[in-house]
């Protein structure tokens, strides 16, 4: 309530475990669930929620689709052991790394397509994938606290090729919402 636009995303903190424990308000009663099975059930709720709660004719909705890792240098240079480490360039051609689930794409685009109301999907997934340079890399943090020099010199263990610099690849996931905001909102 009280809001013009709302925005979603969701992916990396699915992919941690193959498996998920699920309590459903009940904490003696723990179900498990594959990552995919639990994912649709949960974007499943997200999108009763939307449909519930969201007025179609004053509210505007945007999901970001998956934001890619880097953590394996074989994936774009064969042999090697690394990983998002002291990369400088882009992946050039078509790449579609092995962290990058295709079927949570499909899960995400189907839940979009069978929902009553609008959402517009903003497909980050492909552009972000061939960034592999755009990672916080050993210039990140554990626990709050920046990573000594110890750390910092053993990247295989302590590069951060998940999440993303700023400035960088999350300014342009910014300025695709934003040309898709100011389309709408010029209307």
């Amino acid at each position: 309530e009280g809001v013009d636009f709302l925005v979603f995303e969701s992916y990396v903190w699915w992919m941690y475990k193959p498996v998920i424990n699920a309590t459903f308000g009940h904490p003696n009663i723990v179900k498990e669930y594959n990552v995919t099975s639990a994912y649709k059930m949960a974007l499943q709720t997200w999108a009763n929620w939307l449909q519930s709660s969201i007025n179609p004719q004053k509210q505007k909705v945007y999901f970001m689709s998956l934001s890619p890792t880097h953590l394996w240098s074989w994936e774009w240079n064969p042999g090697s052991e690394g990983n998002c480490f002291n990369e400088s360039e882009p992946i050039k051609g078509p790449y579609w790394g092995v962290g990058t689930s295709l079927e949570i794409m499909r899960i995400v685009e189907e839940t979009l397509e069978d929902l009553k109301i609008d959402v517009t999907f903003l497909n980050v997934t492909q552009l972000s994938d061939l960034r592999k340079d755009a990672h916080t890399s050993v210039y990140t943090e554990k626990k709050g606290k920046l990573l000594t020099k110890e750390q910092q010199a053993d990247p295989k263990n302590f590069a951060d090729c998940i999440h993303w610099c700023l400035p960088g690849v999350p300014d342009t996931w910014n300025e695709i919402l934003y040309a898709h905001l100011l389309q709408e909102f010029s209307n």
